[in-house]
């Protein structure tokens, strides 16, 4: 049963992102002072959980190509969001590092965001929201041990 259960779980979650984001996911771009694109906000947001990076790292985790995170993180840099400098062991390899405006911006955005999933939520009824207050936990309680082998 474990194949079948696995390819369910697969299908279920490929299936989860697309409706999380056609419901529930905001769009930082409201940000009208910054013509910033959605890649620039994914990178500025995943630079503020990681705090730093190489490129090279940046770019598989994006799933963008090398070449094009030298415009992205450019348009970055300019407006002193992130900051880049070449690796001090390796020349070749170039650090870049969030600064702490572009913190302030996640910040600032990551509360703007929240609400707007709180409005979408507000009509749910209040035990749809204890449903999914307890599934949400579950399952991140469930993920956090998938690079962990079953005890």
């Amino acid at each position: 049963m474990k194949p079948h259960l696995l390819n369910n779980i697969s299908q279920g979650l490929l299936g989860l992102f697309p409706l999380v984001r056609k419901k529930l996911a905001p769009s930082p771009i409201n940000d009208s002072s910054l013509p910033l694109s959605n890649s620039n906000y994914h990178a500025l947001f995943l630079l503020h959980e990681m705090r730093h990076s190489t490129v090279s790292e940046l770019s598989r985790q994006l799933n963008i190509s090398r070449p094009n995170m030298t415009p992205l993180l450019d348009k970055l840099v300019k407006y002193d969001l992130v900051s880049r400098k070449t690796g001090e062991t390796d020349r070749r390899v170039v650090e870049v590092e969030i600064t702490p405006q572009g913190d302030e911006l996640v910040q600032e955005l990551g509360k703007r965001m929240a609400l707007q999933i709180k409005e979408k939520l507000s009509n749910l009824s209040e035990a749809d929201l204890m449903r999914m207050n307890k599934c949400l936990d579950e399952l991140k309680c469930i993920l956090l041990k998938v690079d962990h082998p079953a005890e």
